[in-house]
């Protein structure tokens, strides 16, 4: 990634380590790390974050693009859902950060319809999810993300990940 490289879109990275998914509230969790708009601001912040091998059972990442929460009830996550990978521990850092990667730089007219992408740490796994928007509105959406998910870590087939609809409802939090 070129170091002054103007990204498609500006992003922000978020962070929640708490433990506890059943609150009131789930955005009260959210802590916003910082945003970004080039490769140079990217580099800046992520080399000083946490990879996710070091994350404490429960922590989440976020890198959503900068005007959408990471939230079920964000209108852009509305009626969209989550293409979820679990990543065995040892391989975490670097399947996070090839998603990642390719998801800031790569200029596939389909991850407009990507509103980002979450990093969860569990016992045995990290389960990576990436929320897209309206299928409505993307038709072609899931069928492409998983084309490009197969290419971006060189996957042997689609049978390693899943696709789970957002609930319909108000709901709070990523309960996976």
């Amino acid at each position: 990634m070129n170091q002054d490289c103007q990204l498609r879109a500006r992003f922000t990275f978020w962070l929640s380590v708490s433990k506890d998914q059943n609150v009131d509230n789930f955005s009260d969790q959210l802590k916003q790390i910082a945003s970004f708009g080039t490769a140079r601001e990217f580099w800046s912040i992520y080399s000083y974050m946490v990879k996710p091998e070091k994350l404490p059972l429960g922590a989440q990442f976020f890198l959503f693009q900068e005007q959408i929460q990471p939230v079920w009830e964000d209108p852009q996550n509305m009626n969209g859902g989550r293409l979820i990978l679990r990543v065995k521990r040892g391989f975490e850092n670097r399947v996070w950060e090839e998603l990642i990667l390719h998801y800031l730089s790569d200029e596939n007219p389909h991850l407009q319809g990507v509103c980002g992408i979450i990093g969860h740490s569990k016992k045995n796994f990290i389960l990576i999810s990436i929320w897209i928007k309206d299928q409505n509105k993307y038709p072609k959406l899931l069928e492409e993300l998983t084309k490009w998910i197969i290419n971006c870590l060189g996957l042997q087939n689609k049978k390693e990940f899943e696709y789970i609809a957002h609930p319909q409802q108000q709901q709070q939090g990523e309960t996976q």
